[in-house]
């Protein structure tokens, strides 16, 4: 339920002391990712959204690289738990969160917490590098589109996406990438285009970022794509799957050549590296900006469980 006019956080008051490595952010933009209907409200806790820019009031004893007045940019977790960014103030540990670049508005900013950090651990777990080969699956959403933005960053020569054909000039757009020949896109609603793909491209890849996979509807590419993996050198990194996929994960028994991520905590370096990607490349987030009130979370959320988003829902709350 959205809240009008709730009190002020008692980490406002000057009197209690915040945790050492706690940072009190004003919040002026917070963005939203599935994992904010999917797990538990009992696991993320009372406030909904982890991704935030802000402006910083508090900063714990030990806390030396930021200081109050600073704008940051990431996750709004502290001591270990989500602490929510639909809101006002949320607090924060100082590992993660990173400084946010003045050429990068606070909107853009709180896009990037999540799908911006599992796209650099992911591709990075997919070893990609100058002159790879990378699939990925789900390019016109938040994830997907992060994938496509971060690999042509970091200098991968080709590079495919699979979406909806409708969304092919978005992704085009978006992409940053100038030579045409550089990025390709297959309709996943054609079938006889996807299976010409797969035929022309059996280990053809250096990694596939499978954004897709287990995303809620049933979907499950890794049977059908993994054959375009090159031999033994290629990797398959997805962010969700089935359960015994999560089960194999969770006791460390994963196929060769299979990844699945889970966004790793405490990311400051990473969203530093994710700031300069974007800088060097000249590219943004896509966002679509909501107001923050009770009808544009509604909205907001009632978008995002229609899996049908392109890029990232943000609401400007200050």
């Amino acid at each position: 339920s959205f809240t009008k006019n709730p009190p002020p956080p008692a980490s406002q008051d000057a009197s209690v002391a915040l945790a050492p490595t706690a940072i009190l952010i004003k919040v002026k933009s917070a963005a939203l990712n599935p994992i904010d209907y999917k797990m538990p409200r009992l696991a993320l806790g009372k406030v909904a959204g982890v991704d935030v820019s802000g402006v910083i009031e508090r900063v714990g004893s030990d806390v030396r690289e930021f200081k109050v007045g600073d704008d940051v940019f990431g996750r709004a977790v502290s001591t270990g738990s989500f602490t929510g960014s639909l809101a006002d103030y949320t607090l924060v540990d100082m590992e993660e969160v990173a400084k946010k670049p003045e050429w990068l508005p606070f909107d853009h900013a709180a896009a990037l917490g999540t799908a911006y950090l599992t796209g650099i651990q992911s591709l990075r777990a997919g070893n990609v590098k100058q002159g790879s080969s990378v699939l990925i699956i789900g390019a016109s959403g938040g994830c997907g589109l992060a994938g496509v933005q971060l690999a042509n960053a970091i200098g991968a020569s080709r590079i495919v996406g699979i979406c909806s054909g409708k969304n092919f000039e978005f992704v085009r757009e978006k992409s940053g990438i100038k030579e045409v020949e550089k990025l390709k896109l297959v309709d996943y609603t054609d079938g006889d285009a996807i299976d010409s793909f797969r035929e022309k491209n059996s280990g053809k890849f250096d990694c596939i970022y499978d954004t897709a996979t287990g995303s809620g509807k049933g979907e499950d590419y890794v049977r059908t794509m993994l054959k375009l993996l090159k031999e033994n050198t290629g990797e398959y990194v997805q962010i969700n799957g089935n359960a015994s996929t999560w089960t194999r994960q969770f006791m460390g028994k994963m196929k060769p050549q299979r990844n699945l991520i889970m966004t790793e905590g405490k990311g400051k370096a990473d969203l530093e590296e994710v700031a300069s990607l974007l800088k060097l490349s000249g590219v943004k987030p896509h966002i679509d900006v909501k107001p923050f009130d009770e009808n544009g979370v509604a909205d907001g959320f009632e978008q995002l469980k229609g899996r049908r988003t392109k890029g990232k829902i943000v609401f400007s709350i200050d």
